[in-house]
């Protein structure tokens, strides 16, 4: 049934999601002079926030989510940037650039940017009381209270998200059992050695760390979950927390008719297949001559980088330069920065350098330098992080192994 339109208003630039990348966006076009409409739909209540202190700081409990918010609330006034908060998309009409909200708002538009995120991967017959995703302040609220000594809680997923909550949780006291259903840990997104050595200090803090293990079934229990494992273990827990990726939020896009394969398809200036919309951040897919093929970046900087490149195209101005993407991970105090793409279906030449407090991994593929990652490093990593493209492969002896 179609929302019935209570209202309509004409914009310059519809921004739908107000999350890193769409916040970016509005701020950019102002900078870049651009002094036409400007509006920003939201689908959550809450004043737009970061994302990555989810999992950390807000989980811990060593921060609110006041402290979270990308923009004062006075900013978005000053900056003549309509931000609708509690606004979702019901449909968007490419053709003739009109969006219409579940509110009844229609919005009428000269360019319309979507940047509607991803939304975290469930699985079948897990939901309810006791089981929890990392995606939205409400989902970090709702799981830190539960955090106490004692707490059994199961974590479906070895990647960064789902480590960096085990990290926060075993120090609050919970007992974690991490299960990962690969052979490695962070999906094979780092080096052995950073993985390694990775596991060893979650392990040190308590952390129980199952990998090649599949999980047959999950029963919902009195105190919580069981879990029956594919060795036919059972596992018992009081809460479960899902992290075991993101799906992109393309509805809107493929209902009107625009190209999408795992993410709103976008060519270099983050335009999409329809005339006169864009597509920025997680939900975004865009051509990486790293890896020759196209694909979606989950990371802050990837999102502003998007949001800066869609603004430019908007207000007519230079794009941004070209950088590699950056990454970075935060689990038991140790900060983990990445920079760069490894193909995984190519081997790596890594090259490992122990630093004064961390270490280094530089990783070659074809005879160039790929990515780098570095652990309590930022020096190094910087200065790594610059050659990264170049073909200068040192000697093994000139590093430590």
């Amino acid at each position: 049934m179609d929302t019935p339109v209570q209202r309509t208003m004409q914009t310059d630039v519809l921004i739908i999601g107000a999350s890193h990348a769409g916040v970016e966006c509005a701020w950019t076009l102002r900078q870049a002079g651009f002094a036409g409409r400007i509006v920003l739909l939201d689908a959550q209540a809450a004043a737009p926030y970061q994302r990555p202190p989810l999992s950390k700081a807000l989980l811990a409990g060593s921060t609110d989510a006041q402290r979270l918010a990308l923009r004062s609330v006075e900013t978005y006034q000053k900056q003549s940037i309509e931000h609708l908060p509690d606004h979702t998309v019901a449909r968007l009409d490419a053709g003739n650039r009109t969006a219409i909200t579940q509110q009844g708002l229609q919005v009428r538009f000269t360019h319309c940017v979507i940047a509607t995120g991803a939304r975290a991967r469930c699985l079948p017959g897990l939901n309810g009381a006791g089981a929890y995703s990392i995606r939205t302040l409400d989902d970090s609220l709702a799981l830190q209270p539960r955090l106490a000594d004692g707490l059994r809680l199961l974590v479906l997923g070895g990647g960064y998200l789902g480590l960096e909550a085990a990290s926060t949780a075993a120090k609050l006291g919970a007992r974690v059992t991490v299960i990962e259903q690969t052979g490695c840990l962070m999906g094979g997104k780092v080096s052995a050695t950073t993985a390694a050595r990775l596991e060893a200090l979650h392990r040190q803090a308590g952390i129980e760390i199952l990998r090649d293990t599949g999980v047959q079934g999950w029963e919902s229990a009195p105190h919580g979950w069981s879990a029956t494992l594919a060795d036919g273990r059972r596992l018992d827990a009081e809460a479960v927390l899902v992290s075991i990726g993101a799906v992109p939020n393309t509805e809107l896009a493929e209902q009107a008719g625009i190209r999408c394969a795992d993410g709103v398809v976008v060519d270099a200036s983050c335009r999409s297949s329809a005339d006169g919309i864009y597509a920025i951040g997680d939900c975004a897919s865009s051509h990486r001559p790293e890896l020759g093929r196209p694909c979606r970046i989950e990371s802050v900087q990837n999102a502003l980088e998007q949001a800066r490149i869609a603004a430019a195209a908007i207000a007519g101005t230079a794009p941004p330069s070209p950088r590699p993407p950056t990454f970075w991970s935060e689990q038991q105090g140790r900060r983990l920065q990445i920079a760069g793409l490894a193909d995984p279906r190519q081997p790596c030449d890594d090259r490992l350098t122990e630093t004064a407090k961390g270490w280094l991994v530089e990783r070659y593929q074809a005879g160039r330098l790929a990515a780098v990652e570095a652990v309590d490093s930022p020096v190094e990593f910087m200065q790594a992080t610059k050659r990264i493209g170049a073909g200068d492969v040192p000697a093994p002896a000139t590093l430590t192994p």
